[in-house]
């Protein structure tokens, strides 16, 4: 994770982009993250398979990422990497984790929602430095994207599959998880860790007896 307030200046040499980052203090926010990206048509240009292959080495460096889209690191396009494997630490954090999948990389994604009923779960984001808040999100949803072959990928997900996947969407929608957070919900980090683990101490301790 980044620790400097990104120019989202975009590296095509060796070194990756920084990430664009909102700037909670000065109530800034860059504009690649606050606006719909341009969708792609296949086949891919040269430039957009560079662009992919940058954003997917930006997600594979990170220890701890469910999910990054190009505009978090500059990049305008409709593009997200995402992936879910099975995990029993995970699980321990995500009740709802019970649905998995592989890293992919979607072209031009969407969701619509199946049903109205929502969950409300913690989230936070390279894109949102230091911060974590609730939000309520469709417990199922059915996607629609396209393959860096331009193969339709469509399927139903639901739980803490389906938060990643509206997580990601959004960011290429122009949309971040603290435009669903009330000012007054919004905690640092470290605080939101404490919260979890006290709240599992807890649930152990019951389960126990």
């Amino acid at each position: 994770m980044s620790t400097t307030l990104s120019s989202c200046t975009l590296n095509h040499g060796r070194a990756l982009p920084d990430y664009c980052v909102a700037d909670l203090v000065e109530n800034q926010k860059p504009v690649v993250l606050t606006t719909p990206a341009q969708k792609l048509s296949f086949p891919l240009t040269h430039e957009d398979i560079n662009d992919i292959r940058i954003l997917e080495a930006k997600f594979d460096g990170e220890k701890n990422c469910a999910g990054l889209a190009a505009p978090q690191i500059g990049i305008a396009k409709q593009i997200i990497v995402f992936a879910a494997p099975e995990s029993q630490d995970l699980k321990k954090w995500r009740a709802d984790f019970t649905q998995y999948m592989d890293k992919v990389i979607w072209i031009n994604p969407s969701y619509e929602a199946i049903g109205e009923d929502k969950k409300e779960d913690y989230e936070a984001c390279f894109s949102v430095l230091e911060m974590a808040g609730p939000v309520k999100r469709y417990s199922k949803v059915r996607y629609r994207a396209y393959t860096t072959n331009g193969d339709l990928v469509e399927g139903m997900a639901e739980g803490f599959l389906a938060r990643i996947i509206q997580h990601e969407v959004d960011h290429v929608n122009g949309k971040l998880f603290i435009d669903y957070v009330p000012e007054d919900q919004l905690m640092k980090i470290e605080d939101y860790r404490k919260k979890r683990a006290e709240a599992l101490k807890a649930e152990q301790e019951m389960s126990k007896g």
